[in-house]
């Protein structure tokens, strides 16, 4: 059946003009070289082709797709595409004309960082393993791990949100009193409502998407090196990859929102995203360990592909019917509420970030563009 509908539009092409779209009106320009540390290029050095792009920026203006922020591409260790778009925020609808000064709210990108700052205090000893039990940095909490499952839970079940914690986030909108979220920011200590919510899987059999579990990561990193995780993220990570500036929210009591409270221009976010591409190097300095890396984007997850708070992203390289291939191509993702993204195509080499402002299921416009244009423009380059 579907070679006859293939053969079918090939007649129906036959029997008139071939359609063609009008030229873009988009001028690609090489993003300029500011001093940050990013080499720029253009795009064709890279083998990437300018028309479908430009056709790209040309949808995004037109409104075809919907509130998307900024667009920025690196391939082979080179800035080579960068554009930026005016739109509102997530939540509170703020119209922002946002360009390459701004910080962009990351929300559940914020996790990956997180998980990243997890694996430089196991690099430097603070922690000794994924393996070792979250009761052990909770000490005024052990009536809550006396017995049961909750007793088993370690670093592993939190990072691969397997805890088997009660906890839903997404059958309710972030203004709903019913989301776990919205009760967790209410509750005035986020670290023991969420150690004692209650247990309706046996840790490691389930995947339940859970952003308490992530933050109290964050305050373990506190617990194990002295050092809130936004200081700790300054010394061991930002401040290797030259990121200066960057706000991180804490909550009244002092903890530190590591669940989704980040935010980094989106020149940095593609700085993070190129250090998992680099297997944790930056330039010549070691700032991650090549092991946490590989199991962090290795989906450890029994029934999602998720690692150590990333997510693994397959899509098909094409969005064409006359293209019959079914080459998929695989990420490692970190990826936030409104539709921010940061995807590592090792394969590709190459590293895209998307910011936008979408709080819905447009938030996955990112990934419509990358099979649509971006994939297609690395296809069509010489």
């Amino acid at each position: 059946m579907r070679w006859r509908l293939l053969v079918a539009a090939l007649v129906l092409v036959g029997c008139g003009e071939v359609p063609t779209r009008p030229p873009p009106v988009h001028a690609y320009a090489v993003p300029p070289e500011t001093g940050d540390g990013w080499q720029t290029a253009h795009v064709s050095d890279v083998g990437i082709a300018e028309t479908p792009l430009a056709e790209m920026v040309d949808r995004i203006r037109d409104g075809s797709y919907t509130n998307i922020h900024s667009v920025l591409l690196v391939r082979r260790g080179r800035l080579v595409f960068e554009e930026y778009f005016p739109g509102t925020t997530t939540g509170d609808g703020n119209y922002v004309e946002w360009d390459r000064s701004h910080l962009h709210d990351l929300h559940s990108v914020t996790k990956s960082v997180t998980s990243a700052l997890i694996g430089s205090a196991i690099d430097q000893g603070l922690i000794s393993s994924v393996d070792e039990k979250i009761s052990t940095y909770f000490p005024e909490h052990a009536a809550v791990f006396a017995d049961g499952p909750r007793a088993r839970l370690t670093l592993r079940h939190f990072l691969t949100m397997t805890a088997g914690l009660e906890w839903d986030e997404h059958s309710y909108p972030y203004t709903d009193g019913r989301n776990s979220h919205v009760q967790l920011n209410r509750s005035g200590d986020p670290i023991g409502f969420t150690l004692q919510l209650p247990v309706v899987a046996e840790p490691g059999q389930t995947f339940r998407y859970n952003s308490g579990l992530s933050i109290v990561l964050g305050e373990i990193i506190h617990r194990v090196t002295g050092l809130t995780a936004d200081v700790f993220a300054e010394q061991f990570l930002f401040g290797p990859l030259g990121i200066q500036d960057y706000s991180w929210w804490t909550y009244p009591n002092g903890i530190v929102q590591t669940g989704g409270g980040l935010a980094l221009r989106p020149r940095d976010m593609v700085r993070f995203g190129q250090l998992f591409l680099n297997q944790g190097t930056w330039g010549e300095e070691r700032v991650i360990s090549q092991e946490w890396v590989r199991q962090s984007t290795t989906w450890q997850a029994p029934d999602t592909r998720y690692g150590y708070q990333w997510w693994g992203i397959r899509l098909h390289r094409h969005d064409n019917a006359f293209d019959l291939s079914d080459q998929v191509l695989e990420a490692a993702a970190a990826v936030g509420r409104g539709g921010q993204w940061i995807l590592v195509y090792p394969e590709l080499d190459l590293v895209a970030v998307f910011t936008g402002g979408n709080d819905n299921r447009l938030s996955d416009q990112p990934l419509d563009i990358l099979r649509r244009y971006v994939f297609p423009a690395m296809l069509a380059s010489p």
